[in-house]
């Protein structure tokens, strides 16, 4: 996570969007030690996602950090094709380790584009295929090349920004809006 703070930060005044955030355990551990104005969490499984998951996941992390949350937190369980978010109006979004379960991209991609203000930002922690079309072994799903993401990424006009590696195969890329 410290790599993470270092090298990708956002402002105080920020709206940030998680995609397929699970239950907001990541987002509201970040935006403890970097807090936005507002974060829109969203996950179609309600199993997972839901406000007293993330309320617990503040409460613990202001716990062991000694530190009080800030950040507005909207919840949706919808596709992000169907959430009423205001065009141009993210700084930001969140990505963590589910790009590969993205679908339909032919979908995502252009709603991504709509809401992402220009010099806005796209924020993925991705474990990549390398030398050889890999499968994630929590979801089988196949995972992308680098290439393969950076050829969707500028269908809707965003570049390549930063990457860096997390682990032996799983990097953080940033792309931004131009």
């Amino acid at each position: 996570m410290k790599q993470l703070l270092e090298h990708f930060p956002w402002k105080p005044s920020d709206t940030l969007l998680s995609l397929g955030c699970g239950s907001g355990w990541w987002e509201v551990n970040l935006l403890l030690h970097q807090p936005c104005r507002e974060i829109i969490l969203i996950d179609l499984n309600t199993q997972v996602l839901s406000l007293e998951a993330v309320q617990e996941s503040i409460a613990y992390f202001e716990k062991k950090q000694s530190s009080s949350f800030s950040t507005l937190v909207q919840i949706f369980h919808s596709p992000i094709t169907e959430i009423p978010i205001t065009p141009l109006s993210i700084d930001g979004i969140f990505i963590f380790n589910a790009w590969h379960e993205l679908a339909p991209l032919e979908e995502i991609l252009p709603v991504l584009k709509r809401l992402v203000k220009p010099g806005g930002w796209i924020l993925l922690e991705e474990e990549l295929s390398v030398d050889q079309r890999r499968i994630h072994e929590g979801c089988a799903q196949e995972l992308y090349f680098q290439e393969e993401i950076d050829l969707q990424m500028a269908s809707i006009e965003f570049e390549m920004s930063q990457k860096l590696v997390k682990e032996k195969q799983t990097f953080y890329l940033k792309y931004v809006k131009r």
